[in-house]
């Protein structure tokens, strides 16, 4: 989900989803604030239409950090949404109020740091382990999520009326798991969770160790290192063993917890976070096992019951503190003190009876969860039935003196009753008239919504919405009367005074209550119980539906309030150093995330680069593979053209030395027809048989001329083929050549481009490298600077918490010194008290003796006796002067000595115990740096390892990239040799299987025609000129020749054919 641009915009449909646009003012009333905590108040309050009792977490998104409390705001309600279990807080509705989001929840009556503040005694172990059996099921289900809580806390555990555990306060809880945030209280935070910017991720498990801290909490009332700032503990728990649940008291008492429970937290608190517990496995251990059968629901209702209970005597307490202060204020007023008082006090038996009573029946039975509204209701009427009187105040006016409580009430309207007394009220408490502060600061007397009155200044005016008089009203209209058995019919009580002065009306004595909250100091009562903008109807309404119940104490809530108002700076401080925290780990992801996607862009970058140059050398290779083909084909058809062409002239010559062998037969055969007709001339024969013998000649001659030819044809067409072989070998041999060139420059190119890439990758990996280290330095550049400023700041805050605790002395001392005179003065007091007593002895013992003296002296000699004595009393009472002046002066002395030398003490044992907390947080601080530094270190080894071995596969795909071209041209050639060779052979099997028949029929033709000399001859020589015409040339080519012969053109035909077809 994207941010939205600005806090409380509601333009993204997504985050307007989570918000609602009503006035949350208008739908819930009865606003009173339970607590406070770092995101804001918190508010009971009841819905309007359906009277339902919710809880108002008000949280502001405005000021500093607008936008990342408003991101906060938008993930807490987004997770919430999500979660619907019976043992996490219920989410009600969320509301957007200018810049406040109302988060409305499920009501809880309290905590259990509440109930453990309010037992002041730890919970007992069954109680704990009821607590843990339920809070452990939210927390299962939360981890089962993949959430971590990461605030588990006995503040963060809540409890209902109805006696069932909720784990709240889920503003915390991670989106993922594991985190890395620094989130959580200092005292609660597991190891993990503190190291987890140096040592890394941290899991669910953290939750099972604040869990157990948790434990150790409601079993000692503090969690570990309570005692020390937040600031220390954290690394204390950081550096120290895992704290143990403790076996002793402090005054040497067994604890007497069970084995059981102490390996529970053991189990919980380990420091490795493999072997701690999960949260499953918590619930199968046998400290919450065993206890299930002892009905745990019905452990923590007693709980929750004993605990109101004694928030009841708190608050009762309170109220009688302030009406004894009442009392001693007014008891200048006159004779009507007597009769209030004793009617007072009259109240008070009631009350305490009515109290002891109300014990007494809830221990016998009934709702153990039963609402401590009404004991409110009876304190406040029998608050309000009590009549007093005040006159005019005189110039310097009446002041409230009780402890601490200190103020002066700004002057409230007078309202007349029947008698015509002027009173004033201030909730329900009849007041005498008030004067103004000096500098105008105005001070009202307050009460609550637990009837805790407290007189509070307008710079810390209450944050809960006042209450009215009556507090809780049945819905039939009437009163709950002291006994809690007979209510009365009307709102107001048999004693008029409850609803009003001297049978003053219902809306009088409202608007008395009205004026008496504070509306003139601007105390915020929007959705209040007493609105000033409501009518009385609803006022009244408004208190007959009221249902608050809590576990809290108006002390408790005032207390937490006026913490956040006094310790703003270390509450500061530790919101500041968690945002440090939060920043630099922001921060740190900020550049991991930069630096991903800075080497990412690299990779991208270098792959694109390493893609154009494969593409360019595919290209580059390609093209040379076209022109190595298109030259291959010209060569072939160049090869081709010549030997048809060669053929052609080849037929041309053979056809000419043809035709002039056929002419030379024909001139041999006339000449030899003609010497054959001489030698038959010149043989005496007859006509006949010389016709016969010269035919006979003539066809003997005829077939030899016809032989011859054939055997000269023959040996033209072996010729031919010879010539034509050798013409195709040499043309094989130069395609060859040719081919293995062509082959060669291929290899070379692709060698060439192998090489070039093999230098990018090279180039590739130094730049990644380059860059890696880079990012790698920049990162530890950011770690080193976050943990100086980290250290600085907590040197910062550890620095003000000494300063202040010494000043905090020092105030001390220097009250204490300023107190001394006084403390001297009493004490003189009482030496001087002490003296007269013996100077009163003194002087009795003197008159007794001088009495005793002058009975037995004669006349005369009594007045010199009298002298005598009182000269020795003089110097007997000068002696215990002396003596008194002395015991002052020791007593000053020792007294001035022991606080001089008590806060000097004190004062070094303060000392020493800072000094000793800076040195021991200046050596976790050296021990987090030497963490980090080894950290670094063996990350940055790790990063070495990965280059190298990065390195190392580049070489080895380089390796193989080179054997696997080397392979590859020895491939291709051995391929093309064999390619060659196996076309050369088939050349040379046609060559001998033509030339062999060839010479074959040859030969026995030439055996046949041995005896023709001139055949021979003639044979030779045109053997001769074939010879020379082969010889002529080796670009020459040859076709079939083509004979004009009559009687071999079908045979030369034929012999054509054949010879076409074995090439």
């Amino acid at each position: 989900m994207a941010p939205s641009a600005k806090p409380g915009s509601l333009k993204d449909p997504s985050i307007a989803a989570l918000f609602s646009t009503k006035d949350p003012e208008v739908l819930y009333e009865d606003l009173r604030e339970i607590g406070h905590g770092s995101c804001g108040a918190v508010f009971y309050a009841q819905n309007k239409n359906t009277q339902e009792t919710v809880a108002i977490k008000k949280m502001s998104f405005s000021g500093k950090q607008a936008q990342e409390k408003w991101l906060d705001i938008i993930k807490e309600v987004t997770l919430l949404k999500m979660l619907n279990h019976k043992h996490i807080v219920m989410y009600k509705d969320c509301y957007l109020k200018e810049s406040t989001c109302w988060l409305i929840m499920e009501y809880c009556v309290g905590s259990c740091s509440d109930v453990i503040e309010v037992l002041k005694k730890p919970l007992l172990e069954m109680e704990i382990a009821a607590i843990c059996s339920q809070a452990l099921l939210g927390l299962v289900f939360l981890h089962g999520l993949q959430r971590i809580h990461r605030d588990i806390k006995a503040g963060n555990i809540l409890l209902t009326d109805l006696g069932i555990v909720k784990l709240g306060d889920l503003g915390s809880v991670s989106t993922s798991n594991p985190a890395q945030s620094f989130v959580g209280t200092p005292y609660f935070m597991a190891p993990e969770v503190i190291m987890a910017m140096e040592d890394g991720l941290y899991d669910d498990r953290a939750d099972i160790w604040s869990f157990g801290i948790t434990c150790i909490e409601m079993a000692e009332q503090k969690p570990p290192l309570f005692n020390r700032p937040a600031m220390s503990a954290l690394y204390h728990i950081a550096q120290n063993d895992p704290p143990k649940l403790s076996r002793t008291k402090e005054k040497g008492e067994p604890t007497n917890w069970s084995t059981d429970f102490h390996d529970f937290i053991g189990k919980c608190l380990k420091a490795d976070p493999k072997t701690r517990l999960t949260a499953n496995d918590c619930l199968v251990h046998n400290f919450i096992s065993k206890q299930a059968y002892e009905n745990p629901h019905l452990v923590i209702l007693n709980l929750i019951k004993k605990t109101k209970l004694i928030v009841q005597e708190q608050d009762t307490s309170q109220y009688r503190k302030m009406r004894k202060l009442m009392y001693l204020d007014e008891q200048k007023s006159g004779p009507e003190y007597t009769s209030d008082s004793q009617n007072t006090e009259n109240e008070e038996d009631t009350n305490s009876h009515y109290y002891q009573n109300f014990g007494n029946q809830s221990n016998d039975g009934g709702s153990l969860c039963d609402s401590i509204s009404s004991l409110h209701s009876m304190d406040q009427i029998s608050f309000q039935n009590v009549r007093k009187s005040s006159k005019e105040s005189t110039a310097s006016g009446n002041n409230f003196r009780h402890d601490n409580l200190t103020a002066s009430t700004r002057s409230v309207p007078s309202i007349s009753g029947p008698s015509g007394r002027s009173e004033g009220r201030v909730f329900g408490l009849v007041v005498s008239e008030s004067t103004f502060d000096q500098d105008g600061s105005t001070f009202i007397l307050s009460s609550n919504g637990l009837n805790d009155s407290v007189l509070v200044g307008s710079s810390t005016i209450p944050r809960t919405h006042p209450k009215p008089v009556v507090e809780t009203i049945p819905e039939d209209g009437t009163l709950l009367s002291p006994n809690n058995v007979e209510p009365s019919t009307d709102i107001c009580n048999e004693d008029n005074l409850s609803c009003g002065l001297g049978g003053s009306s219902q809306e009088e004595s409202l608007s008395r209550d009205e004026f008496a909250m504070g509306t003139g100091n601007g105390i915020n009562h929007i959705g209040g119980p007493l609105s000033l903008h409501r009518s009385t109807k609803d006022k009244i309404n408004t208190l007959r539906r009221s249902k608050f119940s809590t576990l809290r104490t108006t002390k408790i809530i005032s207390k937490e309030v006026d913490e956040y108002k006094q310790e703003n700076n270390i509450y500061e401080q530790m919101v500041g150093y968690k945002r440090l925290r939060q920043l630099h780990q922001k921060e740190l992801k900020y550049q991991e995330d930069r630096n991903s996607a800075e080497l990412d862009s690299l990779r991208l970058k270098l792959e694109r680069e390493y893609d154009q140059l494969v593409q360019s050398s595919i290209r580059e290779l390609n093209k040379c593979r076209q022109q190595s083909k298109f030259d291959m084909d010209r060569l072939i058809k160049d090869h081709e053209s010549a030997e048809k062409q060669g053929r052609k002239d080849k037929i041309k010559v053979n056809n000419f030395k043809f035709n002039k062998f056929i002419q030379l037969q024909k001139m041999e055969y006339k000449h030899n027809k003609e010497k054959v007709k001489v030698e038959l001339k010149s043989r005496a024969m007859t006509r006949s048989d010389y016709d016969a013998a010269v035919k006979a000649a003539k066809s003997e001659l005829m077939a030899q001329k016809e032989a011859k030819e054939n055997n000269f044809y023959k040996e033209q067409q072996i010729q031919m083929n010879v010539e034509a072989f050798q013409l195709k070998r040499d043309h094989l041999s130069i395609q060859k050549n040719y081919e293995s060139k062509l082959m060669e420059d291929e290899f070379a190119i692709k060698g060439r481009q192998l090489e070039t890439c093999h230098g990018m990758m090279r180039k590739h990996h130094e730049v990644t490298k380059e860059k890696e280290n880079k990012c790698s330095q920049m990162v530890e550049f950011f770690r080193r600077k976050h943990l100086r400023t980290q250290h600085e700041t907590e040197l910062a805050n550890q620095t003000d918490y000494n300063k202040r605790v010494v000043d905090d002395m020092r105030k001390r001392h220097a009250l204490q010194s300023k107190q001394q005179p006084k403390d001297l003065k009493t004490k003189e007091m009482l030496i001087r008290k002490q003296f007269r007593q013996a100077v009163k002895t003194q002087t009795r013992q003197f008159k007794a003796y001088q009495n005793q003296l002058l009975q037995t002296a004669t006349k005369d000699e009594q007045k010199e006796l009298i002298n005598k004595l009182k000269d020795e009393q003089k110097r007997k009472i000068a002696a215990l002067a002396d003596q008194y002046e002395a015991t002052i002066g020791n007593m000053v002395s020792e007294q001035t000595i022991q606080l001089e030398s008590w806060q000097v003490e004190e004062e070094k044992t303060v000392k020493e115990k800072l000094i000793k907390e800076i040195s021991e947080l200046k050596e976790f601080q050296t021990r987090q740096r030497e963490n980090l530094e080894m950290i670094m270190e063996r990350e940055r080894s790790s990063c070495e390892e990965r280059i190298e071995s990065r390195l190392r596969d580049l070489e080895e795909k380089m390796e193989n990239e080179i054997s696997l071209f080397n392979e590859e041209r020895q491939t291709k050639f051995d391929q093309m040799a064999l390619r060659q060779q196996s076309k050369l052979d088939s050349i040379m099997a046609a060559e001998m299987s033509l030339t062999d028949s060839a010479y074959y029929t040859l030969s026995t033709a030439n055996s046949n025609n041995s005896n023709s000399q001139f055949s021979t001859t003639m044979h030779n020589a045109t053997t001769g000129v074939s010879n020379s015409t082969i010889n002529s040339g080796p670009n020459s080519s040859f076709a079939s020749p083509i004979l004009s012969t009559r009687s071999l053109g079908k045979r030369s035909k034929s012999s054509t054919q054949g010879f076409s077809t074995n090439l």
